[in-house]
Parts: structure tokens; C-alpha cells; sequence
């Protein structure tokens, strides 16, 4: 069983057929590159995950965290880290599926619209698709908080370790 986690959040990654920490300074040594925290390798796709965890009992700033997102200034920050893990992974020659970007926002005060726009403005950022590509560049592009991500992944797919859940 790969379990992973990301600071207070634990994720199993039992049905995945590998699970990294992509996020690890040792795998890319010294390098100005963006990185998703996790990418998990299945039969039929990667999932490249992104963690935010405002709602961490630890978090040091979750309001200056609420401004960067309502800013605008988070997106192209979570663009960037998708494109530069694609990026590496296609080089290395580990890019041979379609890949899911993502994004786990763990913040229980953030309306559904307003998750909703985020993505759409994602979405946009990275592109997906351009009229020069012969496929998108994700099959799947997608921000959830922790409900969402449970109901998509299964209710033990991700815990708090701080709940002792």
C-alpha cells in the first residue's frame, strides 16, 4: 500500500501502480523547475496532484493564503507547476498516458462558485488544448476541495492526520 502525505493530509494511493513524491528536491536536484506534489501512475492515466491545505490547524498564513487565490496570483502559480512536471516527465520519457492535473484545495470556507471560476480560470492558464497540438495537454484539469476529492477518490482515499481520522 503507498500511503503519501503532504503535511496534516495522508493520501492512499493503494490502486495506483506507483505513487511519487514528485515535490522532492533529491529527484530534481538543483532546479528552478514548479512541481506537483504527487503523481500517481494507474493502468490508464496519470493523476498529477496539487495539494493546498489552507485548513491545515498548522497553516502559518491561511488569510495571506485566501488573498494569493482571490488575487489571481494562485493560478498561474498552479499553471506553471502542472506545464513544468509535464514538462520533466515527457523528457524522462514517462509521459506515455493521458494525464489528470489535480488541484486539492482544502479550504471549507470557499463557496462552489467560486471554486468553480478557478478552474475555469486554470483551465485557461495552462491551456488544454491549442489549435498546434495534435492532443490536449491534460485529459482532465480539475480543482476539488477535501468533500470532492472524497467523493471522486473514496471516503479513504485522503484523512487529516491532526483529526486522528
Amino acid at each position: 500500500m503507498t500511503v503519501l502525505s503532504e503535511n496534516d493530509l495522508e493520501f492512499d494511493f493503494s490502486t495506483a501502480i506507483e505513487a511519487i513524491c514528485f515535490d522532492d528536491d533529491a529527484l530534481h536536484k538543483q532546479s528552478t523547475m514548479k512541481r506537483v506534489d504527487f503523481i500517481a501512475e494507474f493502468s490508464d492515466r496519470f493523476i498529477f496532484l496539487e495539494i493546498k491545505d489552507p485548513d491545515n490547524p498548522a497553516a502559518a498564513n491561511s488569510d495571506a493564503f485566501k488573498k494569493k487565490l482571490l488575487s489571481g496570483n494562485l493560478i498561474p502559480d498552479l499553471a506553471g507547476k502542472y506545464r513544468d512536471s509535464l514538462w520533466f516527465r515527457t523528457l524522462s520519457g514517462k509521459a506515455n498516458k493521458p494525464t489528470h492535473y489535480i488541484v486539492l484545495l482544502s479550504m471549507a470556507s470557499l463557496e462552489p462558485a467560486l471554486l468553480l471560476a478557478k478552474q475555469d480560470e486554470l483551465q485557461r492558464s495552462l491551456p488544454i488544448k491549442h489549435t498546434d497540438w495534435s492532443a490536449p495537454c491534460a485529459q482532465a484539469c480539475v480543482i476539488l476541495n477535501l468533500e470532492q476529492y472524497k467523493k471522486q477518490f473514496g471516503t479513504d482515499s485522503v484523512r487529516r492526520l491532526s483529526a486522528g481520522e
